[in-house]
């Protein structure tokens, strides 16, 4: 059969949840920012509100490419509150591409999943380069799947004694609670009630919200914090206030993404922050051109808007997971019709 006549492998989400962990992503994350800050990426990003309002659902599409790499990707990621409301799964797909002839190579039915992890995997990167060497307490502002997610991240790379969850709605917040105490039983876990508190009071504090309005401001800090945001990933949201970011030495994942979008954007939009202002990208301190928290004392803030490069490489790592199947492993994903299929006979990426 020629390559032109073979059928689109389509890799489903409930293959990638089996066989992808948001830790097999940390090193190939940490290396997209550093090929990143080096200029060696372009990550496109489109933002579009088809549902009736900007709250009720929003649409992403990102590109990812990294010279040097055989494959670049397009993601389109839905996002819609009635799918949260109702326990649905967000819709959302990943297609590779061959960066030597643009011809479609496999389509990742992810449904957010590896778009999930592999923010996980860059809050590890950050809590690895920019958070105090011992934690005792950390705080999470949100109660969603990424609160979730980065929770676990940090806990991997900075093991924690106590964790207190802030949300608006403290259901949700117990709900989290539980879910999280199933994996981390050693650790004593609360639902705050006061934000002002619970920000103050944490050593590294997690903002994982749909927040337009900022939630945490610079006086509610203490010397020796490290914040972590990834919530405000538009220009429509906002997490922190810009007495935030005046506070604190800010890194973001890439420059020209961060001062368009989230908690950059509007600190700059209110007047006194600039661009020049960030003390640089994560991928500048792994490589060593920059350096990351310098004393105790000092306040650092890790802004991530999300970048194509970083779904490149958790595209990459997806399809190099088929090489360590077995043959009834991939034959037993597309025998089930019900299932997507990957007939492994995509030439993946070294």
């Amino acid at each position: 059969m020629s390559a032109s006549a073979r059928p689109l492998p389509i890799l489903g989400a409930d293959f990638l949840r089996a066989h992808v962990r948001f830790t097999d992503l940390i090193e190939p994350v940490a290396s997209a920012f550093k090929e990143t800050s080096l200029g060696l990426a372009e990550n496109g990003l489109i933002v579009t509100f088809p549902a009736d309002s900007r709250d009720a659902g929003d649409v992403y599409v990102k590109t990812g490419v990294l010279r040097g790499h055989s494959v670049f990707v397009v993601k389109v990621s839905p996002w819609f509150a009635r799918n949260v409301e109702t326990g649905q799964s967000q819709g959302g797909f990943l297609a590779v591409f061959d960066s030597s002839n643009g011809r479609t190579l496999a389509i990742l039915d992810e449904q957010h999943f590896l778009s999930d992890i592999r923010t996980a995997a860059a809050g590890a990167v950050a809590a690895r380069i920019l958070c105090p060497h011992e934690i005792h307490r950390a705080a999470v502002l949100g109660s969603g799947v990424q609160a979730y997610w980065q929770v676990l991240a940090l806990h991997h790379e900075r093991p924690f004694e106590q964790l207190t969850i802030w949300a608006r709605d403290p259901k949700k917040a117990n709900c989290l609670r539980e879910r999280l105490h199933a994996l981390l039983d050693r650790v004593s876990i609360t639902v705050g009630r006061d934000l002002q508190e619970t920000v103050h009071e944490a050593d590294v504090i997690l903002t994982a919200t749909l927040a337009r309005d900022p939630l945490v401001r610079g006086e509610w800090l203490r010397p020796g914090q490290h914040i972590t945001a990834i919530g405000a990933d538009d220009a429509t949201k906002c997490e922190l206030h810009a007495s935030v970011l005046h506070r604190a030495r800010v890194f973001v994942d890439d420059t020209g993404t961060a001062v368009r979008n989230g908690d950059v954007y509007h600190a700059i939009q209110a007047g006194g922050y600039c661009a020049e202002m960030l003390a640089g990208s994560i991928g500048e301190v792994l490589s060593g051109r920059k350096v990351g928290r310098t004393t105790p004392e000092e306040i650092t803030l890790a802004k991530f808007v999300g970048i194509g490069a970083q779904d490149l490489v958790a595209a990459e790592v997806a399809l190099a997971m088929l090489n360590l199947s077995s043959t009834d492993e991939k034959r037993s994903i597309g025998a089930d019709p019900r299932n997507h299929y990957f007939p492994g006979s995509i030439r993946l990426p070294q």
